[in-house]
């Protein structure tokens, strides 16, 4: 949340406090969420039972406690999974995965998963054929997602491809790793590395990109060459903000951090048509980080998905992380809260009620200054 700061000097900035109240509920209006709240659950294991559902790396909403999932094992499946939330706390209460739906059609790489309800349709990202494939609801293959040129293979260094996908706000959302070969290095320990958010129209085609930067590496290891520090998913809150979620891998004894930071879309320029990010010719998105939390190098957590779960009794929206349990990590969830923003017409309520506060401390200001009374007289 932004706030505002203002200095007092012998009581007499109090005319201004009003106006501060109100720039700052005008801040609050853009920010991308009020905040995210960790309900203190930490990491809950996921069954797979008799599935065989590994190394899950996208998770999407269906409705109720039914989600799909999909592994970057080069499984032809997409997982069902059954997750109850706590209505009151956003904790999880039960987790398993309850089935599978046979998807010949998915690549080697499968890394983010997105539903669309009104088509009923399932969208996958694949990392290694930097594609978006979109299925029916039986695993069929229909018409994939034209991707812009900038993304083709050639242009994706191993494994930092196609990570992300959702779908929200009317639009399929959709972002790489990290940096493309024209876009400049990878993520160091001095600097983070270039990644294009990429949106999709309602009729599935490419009407905006923005770049955003990652973290740094916090440090290396001599345990190990794997450092990374990328995005892994995205969540759209609205048409214009985001929830961008990003993974490191590094430390002096390597372990994985992940970090929420929400982004608003207007902050950035539009990079559709910038051939390579390494020029610096455009405006990034700012961020504002939201949560973060590192998970133990003995049990590992190594959080890649994300997706909105149900709505809480009290408007807050339920979030739901998924971890890949490849090289020995663990297959878990992640509970968070989002508490929303407050709606627009309650913010104008508010300021419009703010401002005869405001005309009557400024005017009391006015007389104190001018040597008069606040009933008009002379002191």
């Amino acid at each position: 949340m932004i706030r505002g700061h203002g200095r007092s000097v012998g009581g007499r900035n109090r005319g201004g406090r009003a106006a501060l109240v109100l720039a700052g509920m005008v801040a609050a209006a853009t920010c991308p969420a009020q905040t995210i709240v960790d309900p203190g659950q930490g990491p809950v294991a996921l069954p797979r039972g008799t599935t065989g559902a590994a190394e899950l790396s996208g998770i999407t909403h269906l409705g109720g406690q039914r989600y799909l999932a999909v592994g970057d094992n080069g499984a032809k499946a997409i997982w069902t999974l059954d997750i109850a939330v706590d209505g009151t706390t956003g904790r999880i209460t039960t987790a398993s995965v309850s089935g599978s739906i046979a998807a010949p059609g998915l690549g080697s790489d499968s890394e983010g998963i997105a539903y669309r309800a009104t088509t009923d349709s399932i969208f996958v990202a694949d990392e290694v054929a930097s594609a978006i494939g979109q299925f029916d609801a039986t695993g069929a293959a229909l018409a994939p997602v034209a991707v812009p040129a900038i993304y083709a293979p050639a242009n994706v260094r191993g494994n930092f491809g196609l990570e992300a996908l959702a779908w929200g706000a009317g639009s399929l959302w959709t972002a790489n790793e990290e940096a493309l070969s024209p876009d400049g290095p990878l993520s160091t320990t001095t600097a983070g590395t270039w990644v294009r958010i990429q949106r999709f129209s309602q009729s599935l085609t490419a009407d905006g990109q923005w770049a955003y930067r990652t973290d740094p590496i916090s440090a290396l290891s001599s345990l190990t060459t794997a450092e990374r520090s990328g995005v892994v998913d995205v969540l759209p809150w609205n048409a214009t903000t985001l929830l961008v979620l990003e993974r490191e891998f590094g430390g002096a004894i390597p372990g994985f951090r992940s970090r929420l930071y929400g982004v608003d879309l207007t902050t950035g320029s539009d990079v559709s048509a910038v051939g390579a990010l390494a020029t610096g010719s455009f405006t990034p998105l700012a961020k504002t980080l939201l949560w973060e939390r590192s998970f133990s190098a003995l049990a590992p957590s190594n959080f890649e998905g994300m997706s909105f779960g149900p709505d809480l009794a009290d408007g807050r929206r339920s979030i739901l992380l998924i971890s890949d349990d490849g090289g020995g990590t663990r297959q878990d969830l992640y509970a968070l809260v989002a508490v929303p923003e407050p709606p627009a017409m309650v913010l104008v309520v508010a300021a419009l009620a703010a401002l005869p506060v405001a005309r009557a401390l400024a005017r009391r200001r006015r007389s104190v200054r001018d040597g008069r009374t606040g009933d008009g007289r002379g002191a």
